[in-house]
Order: structure tokens, then C-alpha cells, then sequence
């Protein structure tokens, strides 16, 4: 499992990149930011997901995505 989190979101850009790159796990919101599906600021998501997640937080103009590995799960 994975642990997306955008913080602080309140700093995001409405160019919607991360939607873009990895629609399975950000999308817009709207107040006219990205968010994490299934949340705000951050949720949790199957480790297959993470490479997509990951680009989309290196592509990140203000570099505000994190993403984590949690648990075990192979």
C-alpha cells in the first residue's frame, strides 16, 4: 500500500499535472485545486499505483506530493 499526501495543498497550482499523469489517484477539485481520491490532502492507495503517483509528484511545479509506502504488502 501507498500513502499519497499533498501538503500543503493550499500552495497547489490549478495546472492540474498530477491530474493528468495519474487520474487514478489525484483529480481536480472544486476550489480549483488537485486533490488525493478518496480525500483532501492525502489517501491510500494499492502499490501498483505508485509509480504513476510518483511521477506525478516528481512532475509537481511546487513539488508539494509525497508518497510513502505503508505496510507490507509485497
Amino acid at each position: 500500500m501507498i500513502k499519497v499526501v499533498i501538503e500543503p495543498r493550499e500552495s497547489c497550482m490549478p495546472d492540474f499535472v498530477c491530474v493528468a499523469v495519474c487520474p487514478e489517484v489525484f483529480e481536480k477539485h472544486g476550489d480549483g485545486r488537485a486533490r488525493v481520491r478518496g480525500g483532501l490532502g492525502e489517501g491510500f492507495f494499492d502499490r501498483s499505483l505508485e509509480a504513476c503517483a510518483s511521477e506525478a509528484a516528481r512532475l509537481c511545479p511546487r513539488g508539494i506530493i509525497r508518497v510513502y509506502r505503508v505496510g507490507d504488502d509485497g
